[in-house]
């Protein structure tokens, strides 16, 4: 997984995935949604993502209390969010 922080957006990339999301990954991200100047995050770049990804949001939902867009969500992560019952959370 990489992340990129570019005119108010948090772009994530590359696979998120339970082999894939290491401590020190999500340690980064949990830092990067800490950050003021964040307005949306975009999964767009993601290529692979299962139940990883959906911690990974609720993370931003957890940490970000104030108005985020979501967006580029991955399809597998959408039936995920169906199957937990919180596909209204995930409002993009």
């Amino acid at each position: 997984m990489h992340t990129e922080f570019n005119n108010e957006t948090l772009r994530v990339s590359g696979d998120i995935t339970v082999k894939t999301l290491t401590g020190e990954t999500f340690e980064r991200f949990q830092q990067q949604c800490r950050l003021k100047g964040i307005v949306a995050v975009d999964f767009s770049g993601v290529n692979h993502a299962d139940s990883a990804c959906v911690s990974l949001l609720l993370e931003i939902l957890r940490r970000r209390k104030d108005s985020i867009r979501l967006t580029g969500i991955p399809e597998s992560v959408r039936a995920l969010s169906e199957l937990y019952e919180i596909k209204d959370w995930l409002k993009s």
